[in-house]
C-alpha cells in the first residue's frame, strides 16, 4: 500500500476516533461527579474536566497536521508516551509528559491549581534527530474546547492603542462566530487575548499567552447548546523542524467558575493571576512582587526632551534628587528612560533618541555622562556621572531601573563597524528607514544581546530591567520566513519569541544571583505586550503610552484593565499632552493609586511651584491603600469611556479574609457632574456591620449592615466638582 493511501486511511481513522472522544466540557450534576476526596464540589468538577484530557491524551485539546496526517489530541497508537512526571508549580501541580512519534518529540507542560479551579498548558514540538528534518507541522490549533451550557455571552476588553481597553459584550446566541486576532506581532495592542465565556451555570476565564500573533474564535451551536472555543498563535504555521529545533504553542490558561456572576468570575481570575502567575519579589520566595513607586526626573532639566530621559545629564540628576529627597519624598525606583546611549556611530545624541537605538553603550560624552567631572565642586575621576547617580540613589534606599530596546536595531552599518554586531542577525537585509529587527531566534544574536545588557546592568549595579519595543514586527517575520525557503512559514516568529522569553529568563537569572529585581518592566509602545506568558516574568509600570494624559482616560482604564491585570501602573499627571508634566493635585494622585505609581515634576527647576505637601500626602495615602490592591476588585459604576468628564467613577477593593476594604469614588470636573451619587457596594458579608470612614471626613457611615450596603448602598456627597474620595470599609468589632 503506498504512503498516500496509508496517510488517507490513517487520517480517516483518526477523524472517527476524534468524533468519539472530542473534548466537551458539560454541566455536571452531583450524581455524575467523580468522587475525589477532600475536594469541594466545584474543585471536583474542574479536576474531572482537567483529568479528562490529561489522563487520556486522546482528548487533549489540540489539533494539527503532521507529515500530511491530521491529529486531534495524542492517541497512544500514534504517539508513544515516554515519561510522565509531576512536581509543585506555584500553588499548583505541574505534570510534564514526553511523547514520541519517530524523530518528533512532543513535550506537554500542564498544571492544575486545585484551590483556584484553574489549569494551563503549553506544548513543545522538537526534532530529536541529529541528521534529518521532520515532516511538516501545520494547521496547528493550540486549543479546541467545547463548553456545553445555555445562554452563552462573551465578555472582555479590547487592547491598547486605539481601542483603549474598552469593554465588549457579545450575546453568542445572536452573534455567532465571534473572532479575534492580532496580526501586528505585539500581542495586546488593538486586541486582548483574555476572555470571559459566561453561561447560565458559570463559565470560563480564558487566556492565550503568546507575545506575538494569535487568534481566537467562539462559536455557539443552537442545535446542540454547545459553545466551541478554538485558538492558536504563530498564525499560518506550516513548517518542518531542522535537527534539534523546537517550536511551541502559546500558554493556554483556564479558570472555571460555577455561577453566572461577573464579579465572581473576575475575582476568581485575579486570585489565580496574583497567587499563581505574578512574578515574585525575590527569587526562591512566595512573596508577590510588591507595589512600587518611581521618581521620573526626565523633565527636570533645561535640556531638550524627546519623550524619555534624553534631557537628563551629569548636571541635572543631583539637583533633581536633592530636591526630591530633601523635601521628604522617596520612591522604590529612580526611572532612567531612553536616550542614555551613544548612536551606532559612537556619537552623542543631543535630542533624538528615537532614531538611534541598539548600542547599549553609555554616552560618556562631556555633554551627557562624562568621567572626570565635578561633583559638589570636587573633581571626580575613575567613575562616570551615571555611576555616581546610581550610587547616590542607592544610598538613599532607591533602586534604579533602566530602559532598553533590544529588538529594534538602527543604523546597521554602525552597529557592525563599532559594536561587533553581525549583519546576519537582523531579519531582513534592507531595513525600512534604516530600522531592522534583531533576530532573537538566532542563538548568537540572543547571546550577544544578553551579554551586553547584563554587562551594563552588572557594571552599573542596575536593579530593574525595563524593556520597550516600538515596532510592529510581523512584516519582518514574513521576510525571515522567506529566507528559510519552502515549508518554513511561521518558524521565524516562533523561534523569535522563544528567544525573547529566554532573554528575559537570562536577565532574571542574573538578577536572582545578584540580589536584584527578579522580574521585568514590560513595555511595547505602552501596553503592547502583556500576554499571560509575558506577565509571568514582568509587570507593566506604564500600562499605556496614553495613560500620561487625562484622568477620565485613566479611570476608564482602571475599571476595565484592572479586572484582568491586577498589577498595572501609570504616571501621576493630568495633561492633554503626554510629553508635558501636567497637573499634580489630589484628584490626579488618587486616580493613580495603582500597584505602581510614578511621580513626575520639575522638582529642582521649579521647586517653588511644586506642591511638596501634596506629594507627601499622596505617598502616605498610597502606602495605606496598597494593602488592598491584590484583593477582590469591584466596579460600582457603569464604564464611562475615556472622554467622559460628566459621570462619576467608583470602584472598591475588598479583602474577604479580613472583612475590610477601600472604596474610591470620583466626581469629575465638568459643571454637568452631579453633586451626590449613590453607590451600591459588593462582596461584603451580608450579616456583618461596617463602618465607612472617609479620610477627608465628609462621607462617614457607622454601624451599617452589609446586606443594606449591598442593596440600598450609600449616597456620597460633594461640595465641588473634581472631588476624589477614599473611604475605608471596616467591620464593627
Amino acid at each position: 500500500m503506498n504512503k498516500t493511501i496509508k496517510q488517507k486511511l490513517l487520517s480517516l481513522a483518526l477523524a472517527i476516533i476524534t468524533a468519539i472522544s472530542c473534548v466537551v466540557v458539560a454541566p455536571f450534576t452531583k450524581a455524575s461527579l467523580p468522587q475525589i476526596s477532600a475536594l469541594t464540589e466545584e474543585q471536583t468538577m474542574t479536576k474531572a474536566e482537567y483529568d479528562g484530557f490529561v489522563k487520556d491524551l486522546r482528548n487533549f485539546p489540540i489539533n494539527f497536521i503532521y507529515d500530511d496526517v491530521y491529529f486531534s489530541g495524542f492517541h497512544p497508537l500514534y504517539f508513544k508516551e515516554v515519561s510522565r512526571t509531576t512536581s509543585s508549580e506555584r500553588n499548583g501541580e505541574l505534570t510534564t509528559i514526553v511523547l514520541e512519534r519517530g524523530i518528533l518529540q512532543v513535550k506537554i507542560e500542564t498544571a492544575f491549581y486545585v484551590d483556584y479551579n484553574a489549569y494551563d498548558y503549553r506544548v513543545f514540538f522538537t526534532n530529536s534527530s541529529f541528521t534529518e528534518n521532520t515532516g511538516v507541522i501545520g494547521k496547528l490549533i493550540s486549543v479546541d474546547m467545547t463548553f456545553e451550557d445555555t445562554n452563552p455571552r462573551l465578555k472582555g476588553i479590547w487592547g491598547d492603542h486605539e481601542n483603549n481597553y474598552r469593554p465588549y459584550d457579545y450575546d453568542l446566541t445572536t452573534e455567532n462566530n465571534v473572532f479575534f486576532n492580532n496580526t501586528t506581532g505585539r500581542a495586546t495592542h488593538i486586541t486582548f487575548p483574555y476572555f470571559n465565556l459566561e453561561m447560565d451555570n458559570g463559565g470560563a476565564m480564558i487566556a492565550i499567552g503568546w507575545a506575538g500573533n494569535w487568534e481566537a474564535n467562539f462559536n455557539y451551536d443552537k442545535s446542540t447548546g454547545k459553545t466551541r472555543f478554538n485558538g492558536t498563535a504563530t498564525l499560518n504555521l506550516n513548517t518542518y523542524l531542522k535537527p534539534g529545533e523546537t517550536i511551541r504553542t502559546p500558554l493556554i490558561g483556564v479558570v472555571r467558575y460555577y455561577e453566572r456572576n461577573e464579579d465572581v468570575a473576575t475575582n476568581a481570575w485575579r486570585s489565580w493571576i496574583v497567587d499563581c502567575n505574578l512574578p515574585r519579589e525575590k527569587a526562591g520566595t512566595d512573596e508577590i512582587v510588591n507595589p512600587s513607586t518611581a521618581a521620573f526626573f526626565a523633565y527636570d532639566s533645561d535640556r531638550p526632551n524627546s519623550d524619555g530621559s534624553i534631557s537628563e545629564y551629569y548636571g541635572s540628576w543631583k539637583p533633581s534628587m536633592d530636591a526630591f529627597f530633601g523635601n521628604g519624598l522617596t520612591a522604590t525606583f529612580r526611572w532612567f528612560d531612553a536616550g542614555w546611549y551613544y548612536s551606532p556611530y559612537k556619537q552623542t545624541v543631543p535630542s533624538d533618541w528615537w532614531g538611534t537605538v541598539g548600542t547599549w553603550d553609555l554616552d560618556m560624552d562631556k555633554w551627557r555622562y562624562p568621567s572626570g567631572y565635578k561633583l559638589n565642586g570636587v573633581d571626580v575621576s575613575g567613575q562616570d556621572a551615571f555611576e555616581d547617580s546610581v550610587q547616590y540613589a542607592a544610598e538613599r534606599g532607591v533602586k534604579t531601573l533602566v530602559w532598553f530596546e533590544p529588538e529594534r536595531v538602527t543604523h546597521l552599518d554602525g552597529m557592525v563597524a563599532n559594536y561587533g554586531y553581525d549583519r546576519s542577525w537582523v531579519l531582513c537585509e534592507n531595513g525600512k528607514n534604516n530600522v531592522y529587527v534583531n533576530n532573537l531566534g538566532n542563538k548568537d544574536a540572543l547571546n550577544w544581546v544578553t551579554n551586553r545588557i547584563i554587562s551594563f546592568m552588572d557594571k552599573y549595579k542596575i536593579d530593574l530591567y525595563r524593556e520597550d519595543f516600538n515596532l510592529d514586527p510581523t512584516a519582518y517575520f514574513k521576510i525571515g520566513d522567506g529566507y528559510q525557503g519552502p515549508n518554513r512559514s511561521g518558524i521565524t516568529e516562533n523561534l523569535y519569541y522563544q528567544g525573547h522569553y529566554q532573554l528575559w529568563d537570562n536577565i532574571i537569572a542574573w538578577a536572582a544571583k545578584n540580589g536584584k529585581c527578579t522580574y521585568v518592566d514590560s513595555c511595547a509602545s505602552g501596553g503592547g505586550r502583556n500576554d499571560l506568558e509575558t506577565i509571568r516574568r514582568s509587570i507593566p509600570l506604564l500600562r499605556s503610552d496614553a495613560d500620561r494624559t487625562t484622568i477620565p482616560l485613566r479611570l476608564a482604564y482602571t475599571t476595565s484593565l484592572v479586572k484582568w491585570l491586577p498589577y498595572t501602573g501609570a504616571v501621576a499627571q493630568d495633561s492633554a499632552n503626554q510629553l508635558a508634566t501636567g497637573v499634580n493635585d489630589t484628584y490626579t494622585f488618587r486616580a493613580t493609586y495603582l500597584p505602581h505609581m510614578t511621580f513626575s515634576a520639575k522638582f529642582a527647576r521649579d521647586t517653588a511651584n511644586v506642591d511638596w505637601n501634596g506629594f507627601k500626602k499622596a505617598f502616605k495615602e498610597w502606602n495605606e491603600i496598597k494593602q488592598y490592591f491584590f484583593n477582590d476588585f469591584y466596579v460600582l459604576t457603569p464604564y464611562i469611556g475615556i472622554n467622559d468628564s460628566v459621570n462619576w467613577t467608583s470602584y472598591m477593593y475588598f479583602d474577604a479574609d479580613r472583612n475590610s476594604g477601600v472604596l474610591q469614588a470620583f466626581r469629575p470636573d465638568s459643571d454637568e457632574s452631579v453633586a451626590n451619587k449613590t453607590v451600591v457596594l459588593r462582596g461584603l458579608d451580608p450579616n456583618s456591620y461596617y463602618t465607612l470612614t472617609d479620610i477627608d471626613g465628609v462621607n462617614n457611615f457607622t454601624n451599617v449592615k452589609g446586606s443594606d450596603l449591598m442593596s440600598s448602598g450609600v449616597t456620597l456627597k460633594t461640595t465641588s466638582k473634581r472631588t476624589a474620595m477614599i473611604i475605608y470599609i471596616n467591620p464593627v468589632v
